[in-house]
């Protein structure tokens, strides 16, 4: 068999090499016709790229724990390779374990130690992980095997809880303790039962205690990328909802111990701590019971705690979490003062913090106060997506008050003059304004409100308002700055659609108030959109405007509710709907004489100027219909390949039905002339709705959207 150490193995070979092994294992090294290195050699190159699959794992654990000819550097160097492809099971843990121990029968300790090793590295991959602590008992009373002692208390520190922890126990582990000279995996075992009992523990115990670090966090590494490769789609979404079990930082790549882990101490017999909880069905029968861990920071880096704390809030004393992060953050903001840099404890913080806002929608006041007291000294760039990314959970209280304290400061550090420092900003109060908004919606309104009734906006409307009444400033100054960018202008829909989101459910919620956009941001929008995305969500927005408006005017008639939206308001809205129908659709640009049409706020010198412009031109050509979908420079390339499909169509069904194609544009005037000299016939009408059409099947309907729900003749038109 050819050497391929270092290539990949095929499964073929794989297979075959583990017949060979087994056999190779029962003959003496003068009766092998393998060579034993190379079979192992095999087996790792395959193992390293696929995983070793549970029926071959338990086949090799068979060969290593039985009775074999293999020599130790062999069985070493097999072991460090066998990656579980799949998780591992509860019969392949048990014969693992069965094999420790002294007996003739037994591995040597060498391949004990490399066993216990193993364990500890898959214990994130256990099929079921409560298998290894009802082994408590048996894994505990090997404690005096010298040989294997280190590891095995590794094994019993990740194990141990609360109810593994007796008093013989204890005492058993002080004699060993006292009698061998302070063994530090002894002591580092003792550590772990004295967080459970410290009054029974504390000042016996004395010398260096072990630190047990993880073995091998690269091979760790790797066996999450095997089994993440092997996993289905629909396998991983299940792995990551129902990993309902308490984070063990030694288990999981790359994390410090800037956090203290979960733990609970003094708690009784009859109460739940986290640590017990082992699935989703024992966290929902023992919700009621759990009791609370002693370092409640914790949940900052735990999902199961964060899990606790969103269905258990009232019996959450969040104060507590508060003051030790309090503590932290003040000798941090101290540091930064005199050294004038963060630190790497401080951004871990930041980061976990992060995670930790997103999952609960909420920010600690203490993170709250760190920052209000650090952006002084904030230079705007360094850890920006962090702090960004913390104040969009900011709760929902005075605007005032908040730009005061928060909102000023950060424009401060941030704001350079330049577009893409405004458009940080911007995009920033969008996150804000979704999360206002998915509060308010969460609010429980009292039995009496319904949209029939709804009253005046009261404060946390006020608050609404005054957000997007400073986002909606900072847009329009956006967009005026020198030629503004597809990014700049996708940041300015991206916070206006938040709006139209918001808006819309101010029918049914009393504390959203419909704010109209700024005119001057619209009609910039509908004029420097260089893309049909564009266009297309901006009339999308408006039309969600729309039919807000109609939702609303559509309630019964209440004497006892002041009006919230007067007429004239909502007549100009409705001017900027003219304007934009004038323009693209009725060929009346910027013409003020129709009802409610604002003329896009074009100045009467300014139109004269531009209509003389076009006049000049050769062809000429007219300001009313420059913008029209046939001319707009944004629609004009959609409006004749739409056109182009009708005479495909035609062309297909009957091929002699058209003797010549449009040149285009299209007008009203040139489809009656195209009819005359033999072209498709197709009427004005049909012919721009087969334009919103077109566009609508390419995943841009905004503007058939606003078409539709403005134009009486269009409306159920299906476009």
């Amino acid at each position: 068999m050819a050497d391929i150490d270092g290539q990949r193995a095929t499964t073929a070979q794989f297979e075959q090499a583990l017949d060979s092994l087994a056999l190779a294992s029962r003959q003496s090294a003068k009766l092998r016709i393998h060579n034993v290195s190379e079979l192992i050699n095999i087996i790792l190159a395959y193992g390293k790229l696929h995983g070793i699959p549970a029926l071959a794992l338990s086949s090799l654990f068979n060969v290593i724990t039985g009775s074999n000819h293999l020599d130790q550097v062999s069985v070493t160097t097999l072991i460090k390779g066998l990656y579980p492809a799949t998780e591992v099971s509860p019969s392949l843990l048990c014969t693992v374990v069965n094999s420790l121990g002294q007996g003739k029968q037994k591995p040597s300790s060498a391949t004990q130690n490399q066993l216990l090793r193993w364990i500890i590295l898959v214990m994130d991959v256990l099929e079921n992980g409560s298998i290894l602590e009802k082994l408590y008992s048996v894994l505990f009373n090997l404690i005096d095997m010298i040989t294997i002692r280190a590891n095995l208390c590794h094994v019993l520190a990740l194990l141990t809880r609360r109810k593994h922890v007796k008093p013989y126990r204890i005492q058993i582990l002080l004699e060993l303790s006292r009698n061998i000279g302070n063994d530090p995996a002894l002591l580092g075992l003792l550590g772990v039962f004295k967080e459970y009992y410290p009054d029974v523990i504390l000042g016996q115990t004395r010398g260096k205690i072990a630190r047990f670090e993880h073995p091998d966090l690269e091979w760790q590494e790797r066996l999450r990328i095997i089994q993440g490769s092997n996993l289905k789609p629909f396998e991983k979404t299940q792995v990551q909802s129902t990993s309902f079990k308490v984070t063990r930082r030694s288990l999981k790549y790359g994390q410090s111990d800037i956090l203290p882990e979960v733990h609970t101490y003094r708690a009784d017999e009859s109460s739940t701590t986290l640590e017990q909880i082992n699935g989703l069905d024992d966290f929902v029968e023992n919700l009621e019971n759990i009791e609370l861990p002693n370092q409640l920071v914790s949940i900052l880096d735990d999902p199961l705690l964060q899990d606790y704390l969103l269905l258990m809030a009232n019996k959450f004393p969040q104060s507590r979490v508060d003051h030790w992060l309090g503590l932290f953050f003040d000798a941090q903001l101290e540091s930064i003062i005199e050294n004038g840099k963060q630190s790497k404890a401080l951004i871990e913080m930041l980061q976990k913090a992060q995670r930790y806002a997103r999952r609960t929608k909420a920010l600690p006041t203490s993170i709250e106060s760190f920052i209000i007291a650090y952006l002084p000294h904030w230079n705007g760039v360094e850890t920006r997506p962090l702090i960004l990314g913390l104040l969009e959970y900011l709760s929902l209280e005075s605007f005032a008050d908040l730009q005061t304290r928060m909102f000023n400061p950060l424009e401060h550090a941030i704001l350079d003059s330049t577009s893409p420092s405004a458009a940080t900003i911007l995009a920033f109060y969008t996150s804000l304004l979704r999360h206002w908004t998915t509060k308010l919606l969460a609010q429980v309104l009292p039995s009496s409100t319904s949209p029939s009734t709804i009253p005046p906006p009261p404060s946390s409307s006020t608050t609404l308002q005054s957000l997007t009444n400073h986002a909606s400033v900072l847009a329009l100054t956006l967009l005026t700055s020198d030629s503004p960018t597809q990014s700049t202008i996708s940041t300015v829909l991206d916070y206006h659609e938040a709006l139209a989101h918001t808006i819309s459910y101010a029918p049914i919620h009393p504390q959203i108030y419909i704010l109209t956009p700024v005119p001057e941001t619209i009609y910039l929008l509908l004029f420097l959109s260089p893309s049909l995305s564009s266009i297309s969500r901006l009339c999308s927005l408006l039309a969600t405007y729309k039919r807000t408006f109609e939702m609303y005017m559509a309630r019964p008639p209440q004497t006892s509710v002041p009006e919230l939206y007067p007429k004239d308001y909502v007549n100009h809205f409705n001017g900027f709907l003219m304007d934009i129908c004038n323009l693209l659709w009725r060929s009346r640009a910027f013409n003020t004489t129709d009802t409610n049409a604002l003329g896009c706020l074009l100045p009467p010198s300014l139109h004269a100027s531009l209509k003389f412009y076009l006049a000049s031109l050769t062809p000429p050509h007219s300001l009313p219909t420059i913008f029209s979908l046939s001319l707009n420079p944004v629609l004009c390339r959609a409006s004749i390949a739409a056109f182009r499909e009708l005479e495909d169509k035609a062309i297909s069904e009957e091929g002699d039905a058209i003797q010549i194609r449009h040149a285009g544009p299209v007008s009203q005037r040139s489809l009656q002339a195209l009819v005359g000299d033999g072209g498709l016939e197709v009427g004005w009408g049909d012919y721009r709705l087969e334009v919103l059409r077109w566009l609508r099947r390419r995943g841009v309907g905004g503007v058939g959207e606003l078409m539709g729900c403005t134009m009486k003749h269009l409306m159920g038109n299906g476009i």
